[in-house]
């Protein structure tokens, strides 16, 4: 007699039980959605404490980023194949780098301009694809005669930009107002750090706000610009509502203003 086996059932039967676990978390989430949201409000908190972002590198460059913000700025910049992306806040120049390497990776011509008042970029500057692609712009990102450069340069081209600067509220949305008519239509203005806004860790914004409060400020009287949360898909992120989405021209300014 031939011995039955039951080998091949057991991928079936751990098909459903996996499917059951699924459907499980799905209805937990459908049904406790308060519970998920400070869960990742939670664990963002304790990614945040833990400084590790301090520690995140690109080719050996600091980036002081979160791996996900960056994983989705690359989703972002693989789908609009800017011209420019434009970053105020230099710091290391990881960053940078970092968008360097994916306009590199796409075989553009794709450039970025960044601007800090005191950038410490040796380390980046080591790189060849730095020297090549990146541009340092040593000032205020609000400052005149930046604005003016870098309209210049940007003019009838694909840009992005990014804010990465000081974090107060009116700093903020000065260089939303700012930048926001360099923003190509379809592209983003991306806010980071508004995790910022209302932190525990952040005393001084609960009370004159930071880039969240900013953010919001802008909104009112920005319809061209959309939140784009799908751009948090990976939970953890240190700008929620952040991912801004052009999408219309930039109003003209008022008669003689």
């Amino acid at each position: 007699m031939h011995q039955r086996t039951r080998g091949p059932r057991r991928p079936a039967v751990m098909l459903l039980v996996l499917g059951a676990v699924l459907l499980f978390a799905g209805l937990l989430r459908a049904a406790e959605p308060d519970r998920v949201v400070r869960t990742i409000k939670q664990f963002t908190q304790i990614y945040f404490v833990s400084r590790v972002w301090e520690k995140t590198t690109w080719l050996g460059v600091n980036s002081f980023q979160t791996p996900t913000d960056n994983w989705a700025m690359q989703e972002i910049l693989v789908e609009q194949k800017p011209d420019f992306v434009v970053e105020t806040g230099t710091r290391n120049g990881g960053t940078a780098l970092y968008y360097a390497s994916i306009l590199s990776l796409l075989g553009s011509d794709g450039k970025v301009i960044t601007v800090d008042i005191e950038p410490h970029v040796d380390q980046a500057a080591q790189h060849d694809l730095f020297r090549q692609r990146v541009q340092v712009i040593t000032g205020s990102s609000t400052a005149p005669e930046v604005i003016e450069a870098i309209t210049k340069q940007v003019k009838g081209r694909r840009v992005l930009v990014t804010l990465d600067s000081l974090h107060t509220k009116d700093h903020v949305l000065k260089e939303m107002e700012l930048y926001a008519p360099l923003v190509t239509e379809g592209s983003y203005l991306v806010v980071q750090d508004t995790i910022a806004s209302k932190n525990p860790l952040f005393p001084s914004f609960r009370e004159s706000g930071g880039p969240m409060e900013a953010v919001d400020e802008f909104l009112k009287t920005h319809p061209e610009f959309v939140v784009d949360d799908e751009r948090e898909k990976f939970l953890l992120t240190f700008y929620p509502r952040g991912y801004l989405r052009k999408t219309g021209p930039s109003p003209r300014p008022a008669s003689g203003s």
